[in-house]
C-alpha cells in the first residue's frame, strides 16, 4: 500500500487543519520531501503540533518517518515509471495496478470472511446505493442473482427508503457509497438498521460514516488519475474487492453454487433458442 493512497483513504475523517497537510502532500510529494517540519507547517499554514498528528493519524509515529515513508514511495514511482513506460496508455495502466495493490493492502482476509458468510446464509438481500456508485450495486445485483439470492436494489434512493422499512432481521443489507458520505445512504441505511439485520458496507475511504455503520466495513482504494478525463480506478478497485468477495462466498459451498450455476447458465441458453 503506498502512502499516498493511504492518505486520500483518510481525507475525509481528517481535521481541517489536517486536510491542508493531506492536500499539500497530495499535490506535491515532490516538493515535500525536501522540506523541515517548520517549512511543511508554514506552508500549510498549520502547527508544526498538527503534522505531528496527521502523520499518527495515518499510522506513522510522526514527521521522519513521514518523509522517510514519502521518499521510499517517491522511489517506487520513479522506477515503475521507467519499467512501464509515459505514453497515456502506461499512465492509466498504472494508475490501475496501484489502485488494486492499494486494495489488497486494505483488505481484510477476516471481514471478507464474516461478510460471505452473511452472504451465504441469508437469502434476501437489500442493496443501498445511489449516484454513481449505483452502478457497483448492479453489478453485485446481477452476481448475487446468479448466486440463487433474491436481491431487492433500485437505483432510486426514495424508493430505497420505502423498502428499507420492509427489511426483516433475517434479511442482508449492503450499502455502498464510493465516499462513504453520501447523505441518502446513509440514511438508508439508518432506516435498515432499525430492522436488526446484519449490515455491510463498501466505501472507498477509511473512517467514512457509513465505514462506521453495519456489522462489517470493506474498504477499497480511493486512489484515481487526477486529470479532466477523471478515472475509472477508484470503480476498478470496488469491483476488485467485490470479485473477492463473491468468490468467498462460492468458496464455503462450491458444489452447491456450481449446480445454481449451471440452473441459470440453462435458463439463459434457453433464451438463444
Amino acid at each position: 500500500m503506498d502512502l499516498l493512497a493511504t492518505i486520500s483513504s483518510y481525507f475525509p475523517s481528517l481535521t481541517k487543519s489536517e486536510q491542508k497537510v493531506a492536500q499539500l502532500i497530495l499535490s506535491n510529494p515532490d516538493d515535500v520531501v525536501t522540506l523541515s517540519i517548520n517549512e511543511l507547517a508554514m506552508m500549510a499554514g498549520v502547527g508544526e503540533s498538527t503534522i505531528v498528528r496527521f502523520s499518527r493519524k495515518i499510522g506513522l509515529s510522526g514527521f521522519q518517518e513521514l518523509k522517510i515513508t514519502l521518499v521510499k514511495y517517491q522511489t517506487a514511482q520513479e522506477q515503475s515509471t521507467v519499467e512501464d513506460g509515459n505514453e497515456v496508455k502506461d499512465l492509466v495502466y498504472r494508475q490501475l495496478v496501484e489502485g488494486l495493490q492499494d486494495t489488497k493492502g486494505f483488505i481484510d482476509s477476516e471481514k471478507i470472511k464474516v461478510a460471505s458468510q452473511l452472504i451465504h446464509k441469508t437469502q434476501h438481500i437489500y442493496l443501498l446505493s445511489v449516484g454513481t456508485s449505483a452502478f457497483i450495486a448492479m453489478q453485485l445485483s446481477n452476481r448475487l442473482k446468479r448466486l440463487g439470492k433474491f436481491v431487492e436494489f433500485v437505483p432510486d434512493g426514495q424508493l430505497q427508503s420505502i423498502y428499507a422499512t420492509m427489511i426483516k432481521p433475517t434479511d442482508l443489507v449492503i450499502g455502498i457509497s464510493k465516499s462513504g458520505n453520501t447523505k441518502e445512504v446513509i440514511q438508508n441505511i439508518e432506516l435498515a438498521e432499525q430492522s436488526g439485520a446484519p449490515i455491510i458496507t463498501l466505501s472507498n475511504f477509511i473512517n467514512s460514516k457509513i465505514s462506521k455503520m453495519g456489522d462489517v466495513a470493506l474498504v477499497a482504494s480511493s486512489k484515481e488519475f487526477l486529470s479532466d478525463a477523471g478515472s475509472f480506478s477508484a470503480v476498478v478497485s470496488q469491483l476488485y474487492l467485490l470479485d473477492t468477495l463473491i468468490k468467498a462466498v462460492v468458496d464455503i459451498d462450491p458444489e452447491n453454487y456450481h449446480k445454481i450455476r449451471q440452473l441459470t447458465n440453462k435458463a439463459l441458453v434457453k433464451r438463444i433458442d
